[in-house]
């Protein structure tokens, strides 16, 4: 859609930088992606640098923004279109895009849409239309009522909201209207002048500081296109094990996330654990954003150790500037010039002087680069950070513990069919850590230079399985041939966590609060996705249905595959004999006791005592094979060992066993006899 727009930063000195986007300028579509993605300064200036880089459409975000500026000159493909202008102040940009022709009848401007991004009465910068009879604030609201009822007059450039004749020349309402919206945005601007003066005097050094900050380079190529695999697939059947599947999406899940409130005590907690941490300046944040995103619990080296904590050992620390106060004097330099001396280098004379009152002295604050050291760059535990904190790390509850690593397993083995490794990113290994990207407070993401999945090395277990899952819902719906591709980004990340959801509850592991904390932030609540006809919204879920039923039979097939290495290990070392069976019980019992006396245990002894004598009459080499048969049937956590033999099996090894006592008994009962028989001979005898 050829619908043009203007994107404009008012500067802190006054100054205003504008840029050109022939494409997609309403406010459904530019206007959006500014409120949901460009906040800060930094943000805003990404789209002015664009120039001949953009192809036409504001990006989705700012690091879809330098991606595209990284790739222009290793693709060399320049786009024709206009690079930024500036104007001295306001008013000069304005007079530019306002002026009418020498006929009268049209506007110098033939941009529909124009945005700035300036300071508001509370002095925070935030986003404004220009309108053709003054400055407005961009929300939410004025865009929803676009998409309801299309393109606005009084908000459209080249429609007057006073005529409403399209290209009219602007009424002297309407110029009064202008000019009364720039002398409301300067004099917010002075107000913001006055907060944050270190914006305007230290313009320079905080240009200095920001180019020596490496940008993150991700070149961006097209998912690899997953092999295709020619089966049998009995389409009706699938339809209707899945039917039920996005109805409880739609009526139950989805449902919630429509309801979705955050809990005020869980508010407050979070509140009150930010309060234990300084709060940072904008050009701070603004820093600390771009060296590490989603920081939030931000603090010194001697911060964390007063709160009793430590920096890991490799981790990199987040630079910002920190102000420091001097005493200085005005000397006169050899040329009868004044400049500016810190009191340390003053002379003995000039000391004097200042002693006497003869030369007087100023305090002046000069910025120094320091480092902070975001919370989970500690030792600081996750148990410790409120639930709200951002991607927070936790263990999800999972029914069956010892499947988790083969459902890991199942996963990276789709990752493989794709041609897609799974890397887990550690700080402490060298070779990772120059060839990746730190996933920092995220889970993980999807290298698209590389075609590779990148874990975050602190996640849990079941971390790994929903992020996977995550990611590869990304892969299988969002590549460069399916036509979801171009979706919005709030409904392909809605996708990839139902996907991610479907599989996890599919193997009894609980995300559903994680999944309607991610899908409610990432919708607003859902209304982005209700907004859709009710057609779309179907197909959108079932493709999620798809996309899980993918993920959890390629599993199936590796839990059905290990599930029969398994059983014939039982069937050659356990159900061998008796003995052998009775043998695995009571190591069983011994392991659970090993794992319980961690805590209550208390029969430690007995149960190992009794393992030995289980093994008395077996050979050291017998008792070796049967301690390998029993370790590649069990699985190791960090809570414990966890049997992957089947309750089938378990049964069965029970049933043989109970021959051993059979065997036993008859024994006895032949013994008995004997010893019986014996005592009458002897009294016939006598």
């Amino acid at each position: 859609m050829s619908t043009r727009s203007n994107v404009s930063i008012l500067r802190p000195d006054g100054s205003v930088v504008t840029q050109y986007y022939y494409m997609d300028g309403g406010l459904s579509f530019t206007g959006q992606k500014l409120i949901d993605s460009y906040h800060t300064l930094d943000d805003a200036d990404s789209l002015i640098e664009m120039g001949n880089y953009n192809d036409g459409h504001v990006p989705e975000n700012p690091m879809e923004a330098h991606k595209l500026m990284d790739n222009y000159d290793s693709q060399k493909k320049g786009i024709d279109n206009p690079a930024r202008e500036s104007y001295k102040d306001l008013p000069t940009m304005i007079g530019d895009i306002s002026k009418s022709s020498q006929d009268g009848k049209y506007l110098q401007s033939d941009v529909e849409y124009h945005y700035l991004f300036a300071p508001n009465s509370e002095g925070i910068y935030q986003w404004h239309t220009i309108n053709r009879d003054g400055i407005k604030p961009l929300t939410q609201k004025i865009i929803d009522n676009e998409k309801e009822n299309g393109t606005l007059a009084n908000v459209d450039w080249n429609k007057s909201s006073v005529t409403s004749d399209w290209s009219a020349p602007l009424t002297n309402q309407e110029v009064k209207g202008l000019k009364e919206g720039i002398s409301q945005q300067l004099n917010q601007l002075k107000q913001f002048q006055k907060l944050r003066p270190e914006l305007v005097q230290d313009q320079k050094i905080t240009n200095e500081i920001l180019e020596k900050i490496e940008r993150e380079k991700a070149p961006e190529k097209n998912v690899v296109k997953p092999r295709s695999k020619k089966k049998n697939f009995d389409r009706e059947a699938w339809k209707k094990k899945h039917t039920q599947t996005v109805e409880n999406l739609k009526n139950g899940l989805l449902k919630e996330v429509e309801n979705y409130t955050r809990s005020p005590e869980k508010v407050v907690e979070m509140l009150d654990f930010m309060s234990k941490f300084h709060n940072y300046s904008e050009r701070n944040a603004m820093l600390i954003h771009m060296q590490r995103p989603g920081a939030t619990a931000v603090g010194s080296f001697a911060k964390f150790k007063s709160m009793g904590y430590k920096v890991n050992k490799g981790e990199k620390g987040i630079k910002i500037f920190v102000p420091t106060k001097a005493t200085v004097f005005y000397r006169q330099d050899k040329d009868g010039n004044k400049e500016l001396a810190s009191l340390r280098t003053a002379t003995k004379e000039e000391k004097q002087k200042i002693k006497s009152g003869n030369i007087e002295t100023y305090q002046k604050t000069f910025y120094k680069i320091g480092t902070v050291f975001d919370a989970p760059q500690t030792t600081m535990p996750k148990e410790k950070y409120p639930e709200l904190y951002p991607n927070r790390h936790q263990d999800f509850d999972i029914k069956n513990p010892g499947q988790l690593d083969l459902l890991e397993k199942g996963l990276r083995s789709v990752a493989d069919d794709m041609k897609m490794p799974v890397v887990t990113y550690t700080p402490f290994d060298a070779e990772i850590r120059d060839k990746y990207k730190d996933p920092q407070n995220a889970k993980g993401y999807f290298n698209r230079a590389t075609n590779e999945i990148v874990l975050n090395g602190n996640n849990t277990p079941t971390e790994n399985v929903a992020v996977l899952a995550h990611e590869l819902g990304h892969a299988q719906l969002h590549n460069s041939q399916k036509q979801e591709k171009d979706l919005p980004r709030e409904l392909k990340e809605m996708q990839a966590e139902l996907t991610s959801y479907l599989y996890c509850s599919h193997y009894g592991i609980d995300t559903k609060q994680e999944t309607i904390d991610y899908v409610a932030n990432w919708t607003s609540n859902g209304q982005k996705f209700n907004e859709l006809p009710s057609g779309v919204k179907g197909q959108l879920l079932t493709h999620v249905g798809s996309a899980a039923r993918t993920l959890i039979d390629s599993t199936d097939k590796v839990i059905e595959k290990e599930q029969d290495k398994i059983s014939q290990t039982v069937k050659e070392h356990f159900l061998d004999t008796p003995e052998h069976s009775q043998w695995y019980l009571q190591k069983e019992k011994m392991e659970q006791e090993v794992s319980d006396n961690q805590s209550n245990g208390t029969n430690l002894t007995s149960e190992l005592t009794a393992l030995r004598n289980v093994e008395s009459n077996m050979s050291r080499e017998e008792i070796g094979k049967l301690e390998n048969a029993f370790t590649s049937t069990q699985s190791w956590t960090a809570d414990g060992s966890y049997s992957r033999v089947s309750n089938e099996l378990i049964n069965e090894i029970k049933e043989n066993q109970k021959k051993l006592n059979q065997s036993e008994k008859k024994r006895q009962s032949r013994l008995k006899r004997k010893i019986l028989d014996s005592m009458n001979r002897r009294e016939w005898l006598s």
